[in-house]
């Protein structure tokens, strides 16, 4: 018996999600992991020069935001508990 040709890509499972299952899936992991979703932050022109040039560093503006709040938030801490 000759074995029947596959297609191509990745077979069927019928388990597929749309997009906004899935992004609602990452939402939904992200909170249950103590994360926020920020929807809307209104920035001054010197916030979003700041802003371009993290991002054009760290790559993202997710990434850029959320290690300048680390980053600060630790310099905070660490010169109020001297």
């Amino acid at each position: 018996m000759a074995e029947e040709k596959r297609g191509r890509g990745r077979p069927a499972t019928g388990n597929a999600k749309s997009s906004t299952e899935r992004g609602r899936a990452a939402d939904e992991a992200l909170k249950a992991a103590g994360g926020r979703i920020v929807n809307r932050v209104r920035l001054s022109k010197e916030g979003v020069d700041a802003q371009e040039m993290l991002s054009q560093h760290y790559g993202s503006d997710r990434v850029a935001f959320e290690t300048a709040l680390v980053e600060w938030a630790a310099i905070i801490v660490a010169r109020n508990n001297k």
